[in-house]
């Protein structure tokens, strides 16, 4: 699905261009960027961009953030199909929003895709430009708190770490040990550790427990009907006590309470 919003206000501090959803994405070469900001995500197999001389991978729960004008190009990458999600916007609050980084591109991991597409679902039922610029504000501050790291394939240690990273996001909800990791990727435990974090800036086990509270924060505004004891479980915490004690250590306040403010 794919909507273009012919109404932009570019008066508006963000506005918003185009849209697509669940998209078969097709190789794209655009040699002089695109004239807004765009949003590309990875919802289903894995694509690769070529961005500022880097080849980067785009796997499940990966997006890149790309600045206006900036050349470009990317491509399905070893899977039968490559499903995106994109948005392209404007405005001149983006980089405030985004601590006034300035980017020629972002890469964004661990992404809830479910959450994600469900601001996009609440989008395409929006017309009004204002009411399209406080979405894509959301938007923003969503990805805003994601930390970022960009993965290079430029070696075969990267592409199995990438193979790791990939495994935790598809069994977070599962028992994980370091020993299960270090035997996935045929490393030791602490070459596992060591390389994990040279190229992710977190070990496997805090990259876990990130995921597991981001995807608790999708649920948590998501499934209103889910109580904090279920979203535990669903994430992977064995203990709601301890899950209450590490997401208020993340982010400064209860489930409960996060729940209320959104």
């Amino acid at each position: 699905m794919r909507v273009v919003f012919t109404r932009m206000n570019k008066h508006l501090p963000l506005y918003l261009e185009s849209l697509g959803d669940d998209w078969d994405q097709e190789a794209v070469q655009r040699p002089q960027g695109y004239p807004y900001y765009h949003w590309l995500q990875t919802t289903e197999g894995q694509g690769m961009i070529s961005v500022a001389g880097q080849n980067l991978l785009l796997p499940t729960h990966t997006g890149i953030l790309l600045s206006p004008h900036i050349a470009h190009q990317y491509h399905r990458l070893d899977t039968p199909t490559w499903k995106t999600q994109y948005l392209t916007f404007g405005g001149a609050a983006v980089l405030n929003i985004l601590n006034n980084k300035p980017l020629n591109y972002q890469i964004f991991n661990q992404l809830p895709s479910d959450f994600i597409l469900g601001q996009s679902r609440t989008i395409t039922s929006v017309t009004e430009p204002i009411e399209l610029s406080v979405l894509i504000y959301r938007f923003l501050l969503l990805l805003n708190d994601h930390s970022t790291t960009t993965v290079h394939l430029n070696n075969q240690n990267n592409a199995t770490l990438v193979t790791v990273r990939q495994y935790l996001e598809a069994h977070y909800s599962q028992t994980i040990t370091n020993e299960a990791l270090a035997s996935i990727a045929g490393f030791s435990v602490q070459h596992l550790i060591r390389q994990f974090k040279t190229i992710f800036q977190v070990t496997p086990m805090q990259y876990l427990n990130d995921l597991r509270l981001r995807n608790a924060q999708a649920l948590l505004i998501s499934q209103p009907q889910l109580n904090i004891d279920e979203i535990a479980e669903r994430v992977g915490y064995n203990s709601s006590s301890y899950f209450i004690a590490q997401f208020k250590a993340a982010k400064k306040i209860t489930p409960k309470q996060f729940r209320k403010l959104h």
